[in-house]
């Protein structure tokens, strides 16, 4: 994956577009929005994800507020 960054300005986590790749200022770490999926589980409850850690490829969520790093135009190669 290569990641090139033009825009170093942070923005709410809601304002990025779906499909938007975009960088964790508190981990540094690279996702890609998704759209919002609710998962009921009768052990854990509701659980929601929003967005595709790329490293390992696991879901994770960010609240609206939340400050990310958007990368526009980000290419994404999966080999």
């Amino acid at each position: 994956m290569k990641i090139t960054v033009m825009n170093n300005k942070l923005v709410p986590f809601e304002e990025i577009a779906e499909g938007t790749v975009f960088r964790d200022p508190a981990g540094d770490i690279y996702y890609i929005k998704t759209a919002l999926v609710s998962v009921v589980d009768k052990n854990f409850g509701t659980e929601e994800w929003n967005s595709l850690r790329l490293d390992n490829y696991t879901f994770d969520c960010f609240g609206p507020k939340d400050l990310v790093l958007p990368i526009y135009n980000a290419e994404l190669i999966i080999p």
